[in-house]
């Protein structure tokens, strides 16, 4: 009797005790970690939230970068945390969905206590301003003609950057003449587009942007309005389900955080992507806000990890 009435005083000590934690949080600054390197999409739509995010939590909200197996490197370290939220990861659709269904990897689909969505933007095939290429119609002419010679490159594989290439060169019929680049994160991979080391990749329009390159093709479901001369997927002749693909992203803390905590996560992240910084950002950026709350997230999560298993068996990885 005197052991579980200890046991029972201990048990509510803890409940108590956290209680008290998520009342004062956060007492020190939050760690908002990009799961790529400096300068790619993700790093991007991220520093551009957290300064607002900062304000909206009342803490300091730092960016820090940590590269490495397409996003893995960072979830896997990310899952293995206390749940506390003081550590959160914007992580992709492919980071969180896909990875773990391709990989072996030390979280699933139970690892995550999903905080918000704020983005979901449809990828892009594009190639250098300098590039010869002015349509697909120009790239499959150019591959059947020097089968095995040009490159396409992809922050890493099974990245959604990998899927553009493989959606649009599979759904073309001439992957098999083509040749992969896998690189760290986008960041460098755009550097070697730049320098004509590769020849052909495929990311958001916020990536797009920020060089000299020229679209071929939009993974929509219609012409996106910033560049209405950029055909559609299915108008190249790429059918379902490789038409479409869209980056999404949102920020999540490993599974078991405090509901209070979520709460308080929750209402920054969405005051913060409403912020008239933010909105201004998105608009300069081509960034197509998404933003779900914590419960409509830990749905779309679910069932999105539940339908990229078809994605991933169409893209035969």
């Amino acid at each position: 009797m005197k052991l579980k009435t200890f046991a029972t005083a201990a048990a509510v000590a803890v409940v108590a005790a956290s209680g008290v934690a998520a009342e004062g949080y956060p007492e020190r600054p939050i760690n908002l970690i990009a799961p790529f390197n400096a300068g790619g999409g993700t790093d991007l739509l991220l520093r551009g939230l957290a300064p607002h995010f900062s304000e909206a939590i009342g803490a300091n909200a730092f960016v820090s970068n940590m590269a490495g197996g397409s996003g893995t490197v960072a979830a896997s370290a990310l899952q293995g945390q206390r749940p506390d939220g003081y550590q959160l990861a914007y992580m992709s659709v492919t980071v969180s969905t896909i990875q773990p269904q391709i990989k072996n990897v030390p979280y699933g689909i139970d690892s995550w206590t999903p905080i918000c969505s704020i983005a979901a933007s449809p990828t892009m095939l594009f190639v250098s301003d300098d590039s010869p290429y002015q349509s697909m119609d120009d790239v499959i002419a150019a591959v059947n003609a020097a089968p095995g010679e040009l490159v396409f490159g992809s922050s890493g594989p099974g990245a959604i950057t990998h899927l553009t290439m493989v959606s649009a060169f599979a759904g073309l019929g001439i992957i098999d003449d083509m040749k992969h680049l896998p690189f760290q994160g986008s960041g460098p991979a755009i550097k070697e587009l730049t320098a004509g080391n590769i020849q052909f990749f495929g990311d958001t329009e916020l990536l797009m942007k920020r060089g000299d390159f020229r679209p071929l093709m939009v993974f929509n479901n219609e012409r996106v309005e910033s560049f209405p001369d950029v055909p559609t997927a299915t108008e190249v002749g790429i059918e379902a389900p490789l038409n479409e693909l869209y980056l999404w992203g949102g920020l999540f803390a490993p599974a078991g955080l405090e509901p209070e905590v979520t709460a308080k996560l929750e209402a920054a992240c969405e005051a913060a992507v409403a912020s008239d910084g933010f909105q201004q950002f998105a608009a300069n950026s081509g960034t197509v806000i998404n933003y779900r709350g914590a419960a409509e997230f830990d749905a779309f999560y679910r069932a999105q990890y539940t339908a990229n298993a078809t994605l991933i068996e169409a893209a035969g990885l």
